[in-house]
């Protein structure tokens, strides 16, 4: 019986370690994001790539507060029970355990849903709300096995010892990441900006483009985009933001650009897009082709028109209308003749960007101009 007990006071331990060792990870990644969505600074995102687009979109805020400030709080309730189970572990157990289930329950849940707002609604990932998703799945499993068992008081010093030893190295370890990927690693030099005094925003912006904003804006912005192009549907989130941002106050335009060399559904898209426009869904036939960018053969850019409550005999008719296959080819002239090289390229005013800023660059090359 003794030894039954102490196999189950064991697992009891290594069960709390790995609550405590999980937590530290979740509150290490909580305490970057907390740190980057306050402070603005670019993002270190791994393989992904998409933390500046979930930054960007209207998820990133729960009633105006950053999510990743309820991940600190609940990774540090965690830790706080973890501390005080074991410093008082005669005190109701049975209570904790209760009250870890429940806590990590929610944290699951809260983890589970941005998980799939971001494969559904956003269309990208953030690395470091998968890696507190991980951690959160994990806490929730662990404490279905944590047993009722009291901690044996001959562990207490032990145990206190060995949280306060992870939380030094995870000190160590953490500080010196974060001073590595928000100081030393991380490029936060805007995009340079490349001047021509041959371009007007007349071969920027052609009369009958039409755009988002107000008209008399000083500030403008211009995206030339393909439809099936991976950049630009990644893209798309960091623009809708900026347009709700500077709503009023920054006029905003879009161009097609098809890359038909490379992407078999370019023509035909652009195409559709044009006939969009003609019933006055230009900027949503292009939201809604880009959002399904994996489909856009004949069939179902007629299905996202229909979607959009537009004739879809006229817009069938001017899909297969060869004018508006001319139309497609002179804007893809166009832009050869700005030097557009690939997507997305944008411009500001009639200044060409070197490359796409991240949220945070955009809005201080914008705050500037407007200033």
């Amino acid at each position: 019986m003794k030894y039954l007990k102490k196999i189950s006071m064991l697992k009891m331990v290594w069960i709390h370690r790995w609550m405590l060792w999980t937590s530290l990870v979740g509150l290490f990644s909580s305490t970057y994001l907390t740190i980057t969505y306050l402070t603005g600074k670019p993002m270190v995102c791994g393989i992904v790539s998409g933390c500046e687009i979930v930054r960007a979109s209207s998820w990133a805020t729960t009633f105006g507060i950053p999510r990743p400030l309820l991940g600190l709080a609940f990774y540090g309730a965690i830790i706080l029970s973890l501390v005080i189970r074991t410093y008082r572990p005669h005190h109701r157990p049975d209570f904790w355990k209760v009250i870890t289930l429940l806590a990590t329950f929610f944290g699951f849940v809260e983890s589970g849903f941005l998980t799939l707002v971001q494969t559904f609604a956003i269309h990208a990932f953030c690395t470091w709300c998968l890696l507190s998703a991980v951690c959160a799945t994990v806490l929730f499993i662990l404490s279905f096995f944590e047993g009722e068992e009291r901690l044996a008081d001959n562990l207490v010093a032990r145990e206190l010892k060995m949280i306060f030893t992870s939380f030094l190295i995870a000190l160590l370890v953490g500080g010196l990441l974060l001073y590595v990927m928000l100081i030393k690693s991380v490029d936060g030099t805007v995009p340079s900006i490349s001047t021509s005094g041959q371009v007007t925003m007349a071969d920027i912006q052609p009369d009958g483009l039409p755009f988002i904003g107000p008209a008399s804006s000083t500030v403008t912005v211009t995206e030339f985009l393909d439809l099936q192009c991976p950049g630009c549907h990644d893209y798309y989130p960091i623009m809708n933001q900026l347009e709700s941002d500077y709503a009023g106050k920054v006029k905003f335009a879009v161009r097609i650009f098809p890359l038909y060399e490379i992407h078999p559904n370019a023509k035909i898209s652009s195409a559709a897009v044009q006939c969009a426009g003609k019933q006055g869904k230009y900027y949503e036939y292009i939201a809604a082709a880009l959002l399904n960018q994996d489909a856009l053969q004949h069939d179902d850019l007629v299905h996202y028109a229909d979607a959009l409550h537009l004739d879809t005999k006229a817009f069938s008719t001017c899909l297969d209308d060869s004018a508006t296959m001319d139309k497609v080819m002179s804007e893809r002239h166009a832009g050869d003749a700005l030097g557009l090289q690939g997507t997305p390229t944008l411009f500001l005013n009639v200044d060409k960007l070197s490359e796409p800023p991240n949220y945070t660059q955009f809005k201080q090359l914008i705050d500037a101009r407007l200033k």
